[in-house]
């Protein structure tokens, strides 16, 4: 064997070893284009129409909208529990923090290919088909090109509710959002009797302000409250470089689940999409669809808060994932499922040499 031929093979090993780093890790891997996965499915009649009930598990009707109503619920591919560790996020009652805190990088990673997004609670939903328990929905305020009603996904018909008066009043009045990774949802004004939770970027109908807590619809149709502090008006949004890097730094730290886009846990897109929300902006949910919008940006005219990207083949390849700037060469993103929250060099580690441009969506 000649040089020739030993300095082929031993660079066809070295980027063997990287792309399997970047496949165990979830790294490198566009959300939306993924190697096909098998996927099983109970044996559950179809029904062609959505269900204008879908807690009710024998309706189907035309189809209709509803709301999240539960802190959060995951958007499968597929309708049908795959793994019985996630009765934790498919109950009912669901425990969305307990469920991404329980589990390790392997586990993490087997939701590649399986689940597509989260929805948090009160977001409306499109609903666009049942099978059995479960329904396809489309969340309408994840933009997407997927659907042109909002993003796909299956979800337990139990996670979503169809109240008009929700659905008209989070129309029709002002809106709150919460603005803490979480906010307890009370019974009572004076802060008593807890009835649940409510994440980062949960958005509300507001019907009263009180002195210590503001009142607010709940997807059910009924009424909670939430401490002031916790939340801002929507109207009362406004882009700023540093506070969206503020907001940014409250999640230092949280591990990366692949698919999310909630306080229990982000992925690159998810974590950029919910950002810009806080700022009263709507960007795509994934990240290839992000860098179509707003405007292109030089690397040496970089500000905190644009959005830069990186792409497979150097940089001139597909796009797999995206960060937000933050000044001085540094960006802070959610990198995969070995990893969590961080801020870091734009030129460093597996991004080094992939670095795709930058969009800008404010002044």
């Amino acid at each position: 064997m000649n040089k020739t031929h030993k300095g082929f093979l031993l660079v066809s090993l070295v980027v063997l070893i990287f792309l399997a780093y970047q496949l165990n890790s979830g790294a490198g891997l566009p959300r939306r284009f993924m190697p096909p996965v098998k996927k099983s499915a109970p044996a559950v009649p179809e029904n062609s129409d959505a269900t204008d009930n879908p807690g009710d598990a024998g309706s189907s009707s035309g189809q209709g909208r509803g709301a999240v109503k539960v802190q959060a619920t995951v958007l499968w591919s597929q309708p049908g529990q795959l793994r019985d560790y996630d009765t934790l996020i498919l109950s009912e009652k669901n425990d969305p923090f307990g469920w991404a805190g329980g589990m390790d990088s392997a586990m993490r990673l087997w939701l590649v290919g399986k689940a597509d997004t989260m929805a948090i609670l009160g977001e409306p939903v499109a609903i666009l088909e049942r099978r059995g328990e479960w329904l396809k929905v489309a969340a309408e305020q994840q933009k997407t090109t997927l659907n042109a009603l909002g993003y796909p996904g299956w979800v337990p018909a139990s996670h979503i509710v169809s109240d008009e008066t929700y659905l008209n009043e989070l129309k029709t009045l002002p809106n709150i959002v919460v603005i803490s990774p979480a906010s307890e949802i009370f019974l009572r004004e004076d802060l008593g009797q807890a009835l649940g939770k409510a994440g980062y970027m949960t958005r509300l109908p507001l019907l009263e302000e009180k002195d210590r807590s503001v009142m607010v619809r709940l997807p059910d149709g009924g009424a909670g409250f939430l401490r002031r502090e916790d939340v801002k008006k929507t109207s009362d949004l406004k882009f700023s470089r540093a506070g969206i890097a503020g907001e940014a730094r409250k999640f230092l730290g949280l591990r990366y689940i692949w698919a999310g886009t909630a306080s229990c846990g982000f992925d690159c897109s998810g974590f950029t999409m919910r950002l810009y929300q806080s700022q009263g902006i709507s960007i795509p949910r994934d990240a290839d669809e992000q860098a179509k919008e707003g405007t292109w940006v030089a690397r040496s005219d970089l500000l905190p808060g644009d959005l830069v990207f990186f792409a497979a083949k150097g940089g001139s390849g597909q796009i797999h994932h995206v960060g937000m700037y933050v000044g001085e060469g540094l960006m802070i993103h959610s990198p995969n499922s070995d990893s969590n929250i961080k801020i870091q060099a734009l030129d460093s580690g597996s991004y080094a040499g992939e670095y795709w441009g930058a969009r800008r969506y404010a002044d």
